[in-house]
């Protein structure tokens, strides 16, 4: 459960930036101060000094990172990011990022080798220096995520547990706090209020997975692919095209649709 909480931390908006400035801020310095066999001689031309170039490849790495981290930020509102999906992309866009940076090594100076040589070199050093950054950052996403959990009150049955399919606990959360759930292929994504923010939670699970607790909390279910909790219900309409829906209190979010069979049941909790 640590691990998913500590991917939720760094794919957050505040761990994309983090990320994003932190390991190329902690690659300049490193390579600055320490100078690494080979890099500097690499990066000494006669046309740009150790420093220039230091700061050119700061720049690359600052503008890939931001990409890259941008994007996993993107996908983990989609889909489920795990720990062996995340070491992959990590390796992933240092590649991207080595890729770069080699570019402009091999078109700053001709040393005699392949772009492929060079492309290779910068990764190997790459990856040693921005293991460090990744390291410790991980490290206190994990951290801060136990730190989490154990201040969770683990027997509190007023709670919601969401389990993933593989029985892992991803979600903990007030029922009153959830608006609606809605069904998609082999996820669910949970929407519900945080400080009075509408936010959403990607969780691999199913509907009949989740129906029990859900039920047992008060939520019910109005469409094949939706639960809803009906205290965030605004109104009950019909749509422009003849499909009654739910309109919920909070501005934004979806029309949530009902399907007749539980039409009765939604009103009379209205």
């Amino acid at each position: 459960m640590n691990m998913a909480k500590a991917i939720d931390l760094v794919r957050s908006g505040a761990g994309t930036i983090i990320h994003s400035l932190v390991v190329p801020l902690f690659a300049l310095i490193f390579t600055i101060y320490y100078r690494p066999s080979g890099v500097y001689e690499h990066l000494t031309i006669q046309i740009a000094s150790f420093a220039f170039n230091v700061t050119i490849l700061f720049c690359i790495l600052l503008v890939s990172f931001s990409i890259t981290r941008g994007w996993l930020y993107l996908l983990g509102k989609y889909k489920e990011v795990t720990g062996k999906v995340y070491l992959l992309w990590t390796l992933g866009e240092m590649l991207i990022a080595a890729l770069f940076c080699s570019l402009y090594i091999f078109l700053m100076e001709d040393y005699g080798v392949s772009y492929f040589e060079v492309a290779g070199y910068t990764f190997i050093n790459l990856l040693a220096i921005c293991a460090y950054p990744f390291g410790f950052l991980w490290l206190g996403a994990e951290i801060f995520a136990r730190d989490k959990e154990d201040a969770a009150p683990a027997d509190d049955n007023s709670l919601i547990r969401f389990h993933d399919e593989y029985k892992k606990l991803r979600l903990v959360i007030a029922p009153e706090a959830v608006m609606y759930i809605k069904s998609e292929d082999n996820y669910v994504q949970i929407h519900y209020l945080d400080r009075g923010r509408v936010k959403k939670f990607i969780l691999r699970s199913s509907m009949r997975a989740l129906e029990d607790d859900l039920s047992k909390h008060g939520l019910v279910r109005c469409h094949r692919s939706y639960f809803i909790n009906p205290p965030f219900i605004k109104i009950v309409r019909r749509d422009e095209s003849g499909q009654i829906v739910a309109q919920l209190k909070q501005e934004g979010c979806e029309n949530i649709p009902i399907s007749r069979k539980y039409q009765e049941e939604i009103s009379r909790l209205l």
